[in-house]
């Protein structure tokens, strides 16, 4: 047997290290798609090691998989967490994973499963910290459900300074959406822009960029033209690169805060709006785009009807049922 043979069997049986699975956790928050490649590389580089930090590899890739909306991946990942080699190593990590379940159906359009797992996550809870989390989750389907009214009751009854930062944003971004599906732009900005502080702090920059979005669109909904350029500067390269599906949305805001300033509508760009507004609207901006074509004097433009549109794979429904029973 070679040298070089025997350096390589000892590479490979090497336990995955601290910094490795670190990297690859910042990978599947900034860069899930790409986190993906790299997935199948890592397991079976780490196949013989049955450790916690391997089956973490796993968790982080479940999320990944979420956030790039790639459900037969997800579906996939699951089995192997659910599989019996890893199951014994998430006994800690049931409310997270049933929360990431949820959070897939919730993404999916699949929202009364998504409200049933939460649910079942709340049997889990061990801290008023992890409650708090759980309610920022479940009030996030309610405004999808159009109960804006449950949806901010169950966020008032959260201690926000218990939060960690990444939920405590994720908390803002609810509370902003609500308040700007009941047209109060101005408490959504502000809502918006502290959960936009908060994705900076903690290095989330999709998030921060899909954010950006939102302070973009619900800026212009308030007329706060100024606010709305100070953002916008420098942000197609970043969201082409965190959050590429936010880029023809830019040209919507682009043409609605040029109107403002021109205090007209040009026809060329009346006909592209009329073009494009159903896309937008079924994506989920409905709320800003109303304020918008009001502004421009083009309200009729604003289809009768059209709500949300959610990805069209339909997941399995009770995915948490080996740790769920009730469902």
């Amino acid at each position: 047997m070679s040298v070089s043979f025997l350096l390589l069997s000892s590479w490979l049986m090497l336990p995955i290290s601290i910094t490795e699975l670190s990297n690859f956790k910042g990978l599947s928050v900034n860069k899930p798609k790409q986190a993906l490649v790299e997935y199948p590389i890592l397991v079976n580089r780490y196949q013989n090691d049955m450790t916690k930090q391997v089956a973490m590899l796993h968790f982080y890739a479940l999320s990944a998989a979420s956030r790039a909306r790639d459900w037969p991946a997800f579906l996939n990942i699951l089995d192997e967490i659910f599989s019996e080699k890893l199951k014994v190593y998430f006994d800690e990590e049931k409310l997270q994973i049933l929360s990431k379940i949820g959070v897939a159906y919730r993404l999916n359009g699949q929202l009364e499963q998504a409200k049933k797992h939460y649910q079942c996550a709340f049997e889990f809870a061990n801290n008023d910290i992890e409650l708090a989390q759980l309610k920022v989750n479940q009030a996030i389907v309610f405004r999808l459900l159009e109960q804006p009214a449950l949806a901010f009751q169950l966020l008032e009854s959260v201690d926000i300074d218990m939060l960690s930062e990444r939920v405590k944003a994720g908390y803002w971004v609810v509370r902003g959406n609500i308040k700007q599906s009941i047209g109060h732009f101005a408490e959504a900005l502000e809502s918006f822009e502290r959960a936009h502080r908060l994705y900076l702090n903690v290095d989330n920059r999709s998030a921060e960029a899909g954010v950006t979005g939102n302070i973009l669109s619900v800026a212009l909904a308030a007329n706060k033209l100024e606010l709305f350029s100070q953002y916008r500067a420098g942000f197609d390269a970043k969201a082409n690169e965190y959050y590429p599906q936010l880029s023809d949305y830019l040209e919507w805001l682009d043409i609605i805060a040029d109107s403002y300033k021109a205090q007209s509508l040009r026809t060329e760009d009346h006909a592209w709006l009329k073009e494009h507004v159903d896309i937008f609207v079924e994506r989920g901006f409905g709320d800003s785009i109303y304020a918008h074509l009001q502004r421009v004097g083009a309200a009729q433009l604003y289809p009768a009807g059209k709500t949300m549109k959610f990805h069209a794979y339909k997941l399995p429904e009770k995915l948490g049922k080996a740790w769920c029973e009730p469902l």
